[in-house]
Parts: structure tokens; C-alpha cells; sequence
């Protein structure tokens, strides 16, 4: 939802401005000038681009895998691609329910539908990869009771403007800080929670080996469900082609997590949707946020901690953020 006029900054003001422009274009005249603003800036940032490139090749090199693509080819496409998801995203205020729904086609809903039908809830697991955006709102505007959540009165003009935008989305936002308790009511009623698994999880995340790189991710997915019993659908979508429609695979729930302590069993869980998001973001790198620098170093006196403590690390390890976590 928007920001007070009173903390609204230069850059959120700049965004709307831009973005009345973008919903006054014609869609395609629109989308073709996104493509090549993104792949101007991909040639004339260079610092990121190279950070890109290196990024990518460590990434496969790690996992001992070769690129589908070449490098240079993939980052530019990251550039296109990207460039074309914001102008979708400032294009939100002058979309209709049909617009949404039209621009992404559901495989696999039956398996959402499945796990509806166990009354329990839902929480999809979507990572960064095609518009998870617009994803978002197709759900909510073919119908589905989907909610998710955001971060109140963001210092920053863009986390102010992303909210602002998601505003038009249908789906029902519930703050990060002071809005789980709703957002768990709506789960136990049965509506569907949307979550991001591949982003940091902080120092109470779960540290283990993501694309190469010992990182922490949300416990959220795994905990909420274990706790809740409320199944896990991973959801991804992908760009056809260059157009500004999209494919959307819904997969089966989880299956049930062995073991008889939450913490491995919330580690158990965690694994498999790390597994998942690798394959799908190997498999379409072009399409994957590597602008958010997911692999630079954190939480590092965390870790520290941890290793004093004991807890084991690497190796196809994983444990918990905090000295009692499970390895």
C-alpha cells in the first residue's frame, strides 16, 4: 500500500511520473522501449556487468555444471528481461482483472486446487525467477485467496514505490514486522500465503549450500507448514519468449517431512525447495534476479558463533541460525 504523502521521496515521485508514461504507450511500443533501455544499460554498466558475469560462471564452475548459454548472452538477456519486468510492474495501475489473468497461463493448477481441498491452507513457494509480480496479481485476480507480505513506510524510494505498486495486485498484504498474525489467520481459514524461499533468511535462517554458496534462507516455508500443516506448492513462472506473456507451473505439494524433531525436520524441508529452485534457475539463468547480490557476504559474526559452537558447516551441511540448530 502507499507511503504517506509526507515520507513519499524524490525517487518514489519519480516512478509514478514514469510510470504514467508507461501506462499511456501502447503495451508492445512500451515493452520493445523497456528491451532496449535494458540492453543500453547492460553495455554501458559495465561494474555490473562484470560482477554479473563473474556471478553466473562461479555459480555453475561450483556446481560443475556448463551454462545453457553462453555468459555475455545470458547477462544481457538478464538486462532485457528485467528491464521489461519494471515496465510491467509500472504498467499495474492501468491494468484490468482480465489483463492480469490473460497474461499468464496456469499448468498444473490442479495441484494448487489439490492442496486447497485438504483445508488447511496453502503456501506457495515462488522464487525470483520469471515476474513473480505479476504472477502474484493473476493469482488474485483469477479468484484465489491469496495473501502475502510487504514492508510498511520503506526508507527507501523504490521499496516504497515496489509497495505502491503491489497495491494494485488484489493480493491481500500483511506487514512483515506487525502483520503475521494475520497473515497465520488467514492461512488456518484455509487462503493461500505466498512466500519468497531464496532470499535471506538472517541469522535465525537456515545456513546451507544455495547455487554454490553457504548462505542463510527463510525458515518461514518449511516452519509454517510443519507447524500448521498446511501443504507446500512450488510455483515458477517463465517468460514466453519476449513477450509479455507467461507460463506458470504449479507442482504437487510436498510430501510429508520424516523425522521426529521440527528442526530436522524444518532443515528436511528447506532442502527440497533449495534442490527445486536450483534445477529451475539453472536450467533459466536469463531469467533469475542476479541483481540482488545474493552470494556477498553475511551474517559473518553469526557465523563465527556458529562455528564455535560447533555446528557443522559445508560439506552438504546444514544447520539452523543459532548454536542449538540441527547439521
Amino acid at each position: 500500500m502507499p507511503p504517506p504523502a509526507s515520507v513519499r521521496g524524490p525517487l518514489f515521485q519519480a516512478l509514478v511520473r514514469i510510470s504514467e508514461v508507461c501506462c499511456a504507450l501502447p503495451e508492445a511500443l512500451g515493452r520493445t522501449l523497456a528491451g532496449a533501455v535494458g540492453l543500453v544499460v547492460a553495455q554501458a554498466w559495465r561494474s555490473e556487468r562484470v560482477r554479473l558475469s563473474e556471478t553466473i560462471d562461479r555459480v555453475y564452475h561450483r556446481l560443475g555444471r556448463r551454462p545453457p548459454h553462453p555468459v555475455g548472452w545470458i547477462v544481457d538477456q538478464v538486462f532485457l528481461h528485467f528491464a521489461q519486468v519494471t515496465a510491467e510492474l509500472l504498467r499495474f495501475p492501468r491494468m484490468t482483472a482480465d489483463g492480469f489473468r490473460d497474461r499468464v497461463e496456469f499448468v498444473g493448477l490442479e495441484h494448487l486446487q489439490a492442496a486447497l481441498d485438504r483445508g488447511r491452507g496453502v503456501i506457495l513457494t515462488v522464487p525470483h525467477l520469471g515476474n513473480w509480480e505479476l504472477l502474484g496479481a493473476a493469482i488474485a485476480h483469477a479468484g484465489f485467496p491469496l495473501h502475502s507480505f510487504y514492508m510498511a513506510q520503506k526508507e527507501d524510494g523504490l521499496g516504497q514505490a515496489l509497495d505502491h505498486f503491489r497495491a494494485f495486485s488484489r493480493i491481500v498484504l500483511h506487514d512483515r514486522d506487525r502483520g503475521l498474525v494475520g497473515a497465520l489467520k488467514a492461512l488456518r481459514k484455509g487462503a493461500i500465503l505466498g512466500m519468497i524461499p531464496d532470499q535471506d533468511g538472517g541469522n535465525h535462517g537456515i545456513f546451507l549450500d544455495f547455487l554454490g554458496h553457504w548462505v542463510s534462507l527463510p525458515a518461514g516455508p518449511a516452519n509454517w507448514s510443519l507447524k500448521t500443516g498446511a501443504a507446500v506448492v512450488p510455483l515458477y513462472s517463465l517468460r514466453c519468449g519476449h513477450s509479455g506473456r507467461y507460463r506458470a507451473w504449479f507442482l504437487p505439494a510436498l510430501p510429508d517431512e520424516p523425522g521426529d524433531r521440527l528442526p530436522e525436520r524444518v532443515i528436511g524441508r528447506t532442502r527440497r525447495l533449495v534442490r527445486w529452485m536450483e534445477e529451475i534457475i539453472l536450467a533459466w539463468p536469463q531469467q533469475y534476479l542476479w541483481f540482488y547480490d545474493r552470494f556477498k557476504p553475511r551474517h559473518q559474526h553469526h557465523l563465527a558463533q556458529l562455528k564455535q559452537a560447533g555446528v557443522p558447516m559445508r560439506q552438504g551441511g546444514a544447520c539452523l541460525g543459532h548454536p542449538g540448530g540441527e547439521g
